[in-house]
């Protein structure tokens, strides 16, 4: 087994953690750290399952199909393969995350505008996303390099600032299960494992460029390693920021109790710097939520353009990329509207149910291009049925 140069891990590894610490995910641990309180430390253990291990997995099984979303759900069939990409990719898209992030975006900077609503923001923020969207090649990058870094240099300091600060745990009624449960829970809602999937191609690019991979037996030696190495990097920062998320926002509950979720870093953040320093932080936030509905949009419309172009629609329905990315802004733009709860009760029901049998799915692609493991329809499709029940019954 041949190792990389350390850079190469290094790199990877910051890239896998800037890929799913997304804008939106912030919101999610500190909820979790709210509703958790004196039993965060099970939540915690469950939310890192889920948001960490998970995605993870998918993202390795992605770059071992060189990051060919099709060829990953195709093996459950055409059909449910071509169904699932759809399904994922609007959910990840217009459908949930993006109005997701609409909204988290609207919840930093609500309290420095009182009397702006989430309809006249959202159209607004849309507009801008527009503009951003059809000039991505020159402005994503630029925004890209300049907030991640100030995203989470601005959580950082919450954090140390948080746990420094003196504060008030609630006492959690949650069981030790329950609490990790619900962790479990919530690591379903950040969809990172969907994400992963879609978003891997770039980490196998990434991997085949620098270790100029050239057969399938340097994929084994040279590849696995590296993303191994790589991967533990990057779940260690994201298993760090989740902690420190989860930890303040719990010996804080008692000052946020009333505060809706989308709402709860910023006024944490007015809380613990105060309100001229907080408006860096949350403007950050609010900034790196529309750079991110920006790069679902792209991703959302290529994938599309794909699909059409295989299915030979895009020349019977006239196809023009530039619509197809308002379209999508469109709908995201409306659904954001609905709220926050309202909108994570839709993609929550839809995760519960779809969420073990694509862990499965991952399981199964591995194994199969690790070792050949030849099953995969039925373990998936049972893995699907039983959860499905499970939940139609509680």
């Amino acid at each position: 087994m041949k190792s990389a140069p350390l850079a190469i891990i290094w790199a990877t590894g910051i890239a896998i953690f800037s890929m799913f610490f997304g804008s939106g995910n912030v919101v999610f641990p500190l909820q979790l750290g709210q509703d958790a309180g004196s039993m965060v430390g099970f939540a915690v253990g469950g939310l890192l399952l889920t948001a960490i291990g998970a995605p993870l997995l998918g993202l390795l099984g992605a770059v071992l199909f060189e990051g060919d979303c099709k060829k990953f759900f195709y093996r459950m069939g055409a059909l449910p393969g071509y169904l699932a990409v759809l399904l994922i990719i609007g959910l990840i898209g217009p459908f949930g995350v993006m109005p997701r992030c609409f909204v988290v975006a609207y919840g930093a900077v609500s309290p420095y505008f009182p009397d702006l609503s989430l309809m006249v923001f959202s159209l607004i923020a849309g507009f801008i996303t527009l503009i951003f969207v059809l000039n991505h090649k020159l402005i994503l990058p630029i925004l890209g390099y300049v907030l991640s870094p100030l995203l989470v240099l601005s959580l950082i300091v919450i954090i140390v600032v948080g746990l420094m600060t003196d504060g008030q745990m609630l006492v959690s009624d949650l069981t030790a299960q329950s609490a990790f449960a619900k962790g479990i829970m919530t690591g379903y809602d950040t969809m990172d494992l969907l994400a992963s999937i879609f978003f891997a191609v770039s980490i196998w690019l990434m991997l085949k460029d620098q270790l100029k991979l050239k057969s399938t037996t340097e994929i084994k030696t040279q590849l696995i390693p590296t993303y191994l190495y790589s991967s533990l990097i990057g779940g260690i920062l994201l298993g760090l920021m989740y902690i420190g998320l989860c930890l303040v926002t719990a010996k804080h509950a008692q000052a946020l109790q009333g505060i809706e979720p989308q709402e709860l870093l910023s006024h944490l953040a007015i809380k613990l710097l105060g309100t001229k320093l907080s408006i860096v932080a949350n403007f950050a936030v609010a900034i790196a939520c529309l750079t991110t509905i920006m790069a679902l949009a792209v991703t959302t419309a290529d994938v599309i353009h794909v699909e059409m172009e295989d299915t030979r629609l895009a020349s019977k329905i006239n196809y023009r990329y530039s619509w197809m990315v308002c379209l999508i802004v469109v709908i995201a733009v409306i659904l954001s509207n609905l709220g926050f709860m309202k909108i994570m009760m839709l993609l929550h029901t839809v995760m519960v149910v779809c969420y073990p049998a694509i862990i499965v799915l991952t399981l199964c692609n591995i194994l199969y291009k690790l070792y050949n493991f030849p099953y995969v329809k039925i373990p998936v499709y049972t893995t699907f049925l039983l959860t499905f029940a499970y939940n139609l019954l509680n």
